[in-house]
């Protein structure tokens, strides 16, 4: 103890232990306070009770005793703050000369260890000019790199650290996966491993531990950190992958944690990178097997993003189940229960993947989740899907091309009619339908401000007829095409394989029929045709009519729209006859279409009455 000081405490004015700390505070010491950063001990003034110390900025400034000796922390003369008191001409030369000998000292002075922002504070400003940091930074990372125990994190968020120079840098990393105790910076750690695995001499057994923690790791915090424990397995197979190695035996596989945590998986990866999320579906057939797989990745569909819908749609192609694929998205078109990256890979894939269920279904399911999203007001939702709508030149025609016309106007009236666009991008749109369906002009002109029944009529038989036409098209033709397409899969080379293309051609005419017909019957409406006025022409009517130029007589019975047998001369309300005879009164002359195109026949209707099944 300091003589000095020992007098004070022999007086009963200083406690024994503070005359230690004191002693060490003696003039020349560096020092650092949490508020006035560092300084450096000018003089004692025991008998006035009080230190002098010249911190930065603030030279000379005084201290009670008990104060200093509670406040104070005294760094060495080597501490990059105290050279920045001392000398800091000399750090600026090195930051200007030498800048990994700089970061090399910030880390000494740190323990090691160092955030990017920590050093920003140590450096900006008082060594490297404020306006220069962000160039003397980047460079500085560019010279690091040859500087293998300093590690540069790839993150902000992450540290700079000082290796022992003396180890290996490989057993550093090593000990600095096994030591950290969260999985984010176990994560961080491996992918310092991944871009530095030159520094293994033998990485197959050096990275055993390493492996090993990480399946006991992913074990521990399923519950807790699944997010984190999915990244953390995948890091390890790819690792694994690349050395051509295996994961240590009794090892947790990404498989296993699918099946663990298969009812919360869908909500947990969300955000995950596309390769990820591929890497998470492939192992799907290992975690359910027997096909009990597909209903699972199915589910995934609509709860996770865009990101995800394509990895699933990959892998249900490569396993063969385009067509469960197909029924799955039918199904969810029908019940509207897809989301806005759904329908956006839906229109993106029309020619890929989603082609066997591309249709004008799609463009009414966009419709209306962008007129739900408005209908609930607050933050819209839904901008990509509008901005698709408008920006794709192709999508609304290729959707209308082979629609039928009553779909085809539905369409364009929900367009027409409704406020989701401004007046300029509906006209646009409408545009882009009539190119292709010209005919849909005149129609949109005679149907502008009306409020058609969209329903079909057709008779109860036909509706049989037609629901048992999808059962045997869904129950029958398409599981016989799949099977083909297994027995041409199983062939071979599929590039070469004509059959497996023919079979795949008649998959995608197979699930048009099947959406045609779901549509049809979605929007049919049965009758007897009972009790219909005959006081003019109408469906269930039968109607005579009399050539005029001839005098020839015929007789048309008025039927649904799936009842036409022109052996019987029975038509639908829908045919281009019907439509010219439908409204007429006993006595009314109309023109009657002719086989040939565009010309028509002058006719009389001479009685009208009830048709009786």
């Amino acid at each position: 103890m300091n003589p000095e000081v020992q007098n004070i405490v022999a007086a009963g004015k200083l406690p024994a232990a503070d005359g230690e700390k004191l002693s060490k505070l003696e003039p020349g010491t560096f020092v650092l306070h949490k508020s006035w950063g560092v300084g450096r001990i000018a003089e004692w003034d025991l008998l006035g009770d009080r230190l002098l110390i010249d911190f930065e900025g603030k030279p000379g400034h005084p201290l009670k005793l008990t104060f200093a000796i509670s406040s104070l922390e005294i760094i060495s003369p080597d501490h990059l703050l105290a050279r920045r008191l001392a000398d800091l001409d000399s750090l600026k030369e090195m930051a200007a000369k030498n800048p990994p000998a700089l970061v090399e000292l910030a880390l000494k002075s740190s323990g090691n260890t160092l955030h990017l922002d920590d050093l920003e504070k140590l450096l900006k400003g008082r060594i490297v000019p404020d306006a220069d940091y962000k160039k003397w930074w980047e460079a500085a990372k560019r010279a690091l790199k040859t500087h293998r125990h300093v590690v540069v994190p790839a993150k902000r968020s992450e540290k700079l650290v000082l290796r022992d120079q003396a180890e290996n840098a490989g057993t550093q990393m090593v000990k600095s996966f096994l030591a950290a105790r969260d999985l984010k910076t176990k994560l961080a750690t491996l992918a310092s491993i991944q871009k530095d695995i030159d520094l293994f001499s033998d990485p197959k057994s050096e990275l055993l531990p390493v492996f090993q923690d990480i399946s006991d790791s992913a074990r521990k915090s399923v519950k807790l950190n699944l997010k984190e424990c999915l990244q953390l397995l995948l890091a390890r197979d790819e690792l694994i992958e690349s050395l051509s190695s295996t994961a240590p035996m009794g090892s947790m596989k990404i498989s296993d944690l699918i099946t663990e945590t298969k009812e919360v998986l869908a909500d947990s990866i969300k955000g995950l990178s596309a390769s990820l999320l591929g890497r998470i579906y492939r192992a799907f057939p290992e975690a359910f097997p027997d096909r009990g797989w597909v209903p699972e990745i199915l589910h995934h569909l609509t709860k996770t993003g865009g990101r995800a819908v394509a990895e699933i749609a990959t892998v249900l192609d490569a396993n063969d189940e385009l067509d469960v694929l197909a029924d799955a998205l039918k199904k969810s078109l029908r019940n509207r229960m897809l989301s806005a990256d759904l329908l956006i890979w839906m229109a993106r894939e029309r020619k890929g993947l989603a082609e066997s269920v591309f249709d004008i279904d799609l463009g009414h399911a966009i419709l209306g989740v962008i007129e739900s999203d408005h209908m609930e007001g607050g933050p819209k939702r839904t901008g990509r899907l509008q901005d698709l709508l408008s920006d794709d030149k192709t999508l609304l025609g290729e959707m209308v091309a082979e629609a039928e016309d009553e779909d085809v106007r539905l369409l364009a009236k929900r367009l027409i009619n409704g406020s989701l666009f401004d007046e300029l991008t509906r006209r646009s749109l409408m545009a882009r339908i009539i190119k292709v369906r010209p005919e849909m002009e005149a129609m949109m002109d005679e149907n502008a401000g009306s409020h058609k029944d969209d329903s079909l009529i057709v008779s109860w038989e036909s509706l049989e007829k037609k629901k048992q036409e999808l059962e045997d098209l869904v129950n029958v033709k398409i599981p016989e095409n799949k099977r083909e397409i297994q027995i041409a899969r199983d062939e071979g080379d599929l590039r070469e394989n004509g059959g497996y293309k023919a079979a795949r051609d008649q998959q995608s005419v197979l699930l048009r029929m099947q959406g045609k017909m779901e549509r049809e019957l979605r929007n049919a409406r049965g009758t007897d045709f009972a009790n219909v006025p005959t006081d003019k022409v109408g469906i269930g009517t039968i109607v005579d009519v009399e050539d005029i130029p001839s005098g020839e007589k015929e007789t048309f019975t008025i039927l649904g729209a799936w009842d036409g047998d022109l052996d019987k001369n029975i038509i639908s309300y829908l045919s281009e006859s019907a439509k010219a005879l439908i409204g007429k009164a006993v006595g009314e002359e109309l023109e009657l279409p002719t086989d040939s195109h565009h010309i028509t026949r002058k006719a009389k209707v001479t009685a009208v009455r009830a048709f009786k099944p």
